[in-house]
């Protein structure tokens, strides 16, 4: 009997998955869809040198292992209403952009769309963390319309520069992925993260140079 409630329980969780991973997945089609636009829209309309602001789009669903994980951390029951309710990063998107400025003009464009409401921002380029990692990452609220009902969904959207994400790609897999905690490396990275940050505040300052030498 044991055996069958627990095997119940599993198809259950399973069941309650999937049904999650459909809604989120289509969040994910919203928020990218609107950010694609946007970013079509300034290639077609602007003739200077900025003209993509967005070089890549990447968007994920969380694992059912990784969404179980979480919520033992949490100590939370696994439920369809606590996870929308608790969980924020069930679906994520993460945009690349070419320089910082981008960066909060696209979230500022995005966030004036008034079927977004902002829950949450982390600002972790203004306030890196300590060992370097920059990021603007936050947390929007937004509504999915379904053939019979609308589902007003979180989702955390992480906005990076080619260079803060080539550092955080490189910074996991060398630091996290071989369970590291050595000082000296950690300081090496800190020092490569303020390297990048001094390189791309100067291929800013030299962008907007030559677009004010073509106005």
């Amino acid at each position: 009997m044991l055996a069958r409630n627990k095997n119940e329980s599993c198809l259950s969780a399973i069941n309650i998955y999937k049904d999650l991973a459909l809604e989120y997945e289509s969040v994910l089609d919203e928020v990218v869809t609107k950010l694609t636009i946007i970013n079509r829209d300034i290639a077609h309309n602007h003739s200077g040198i900025r003209r993509d602001i967005i070089q890549q789009i990447k968007s994920r669903i969380k694992t059912m292992e990784s969404l179980v994980n979480k919520l033992n951390r949490l100590e939370l029951n696994f439920s369809s209403n606590i996870v929308k309710k608790e969980i924020f990063d069930f679906a994520g998107i993460r945009v690349i952009c070419s320089y910082v400025d981008d960066i909060y003009w696209l979230f500022e464009t995005l966030t004036r769309q008034e079927d977004i409401t902002i829950v949450e921002v982390k600002d972790y380029i203004k306030n890196p963390k300590k060992n370097g990692y920059k990021s603007l990452h936050v947390i929007l609220e937004v509504p999915v319309y379904f053939a019979e009902k609308t589902n007003y969904l979180k989702i955390e959207v992480q906005f990076r520069t080619l260079a803060m994400d080539f550092w955080a790609s490189l910074e996991h897999g060398i630091k996290y992925k071989r369970h590291t905690n050595d000082s000296k490396l950690s300081q090496r990275l800190l020092k490569v993260s303020e390297t990048i940050s001094e390189m791309e505040e100067e291929m800013l300052l030299i962008r907007k140079e030559i677009e004010e030498e073509t106005e």
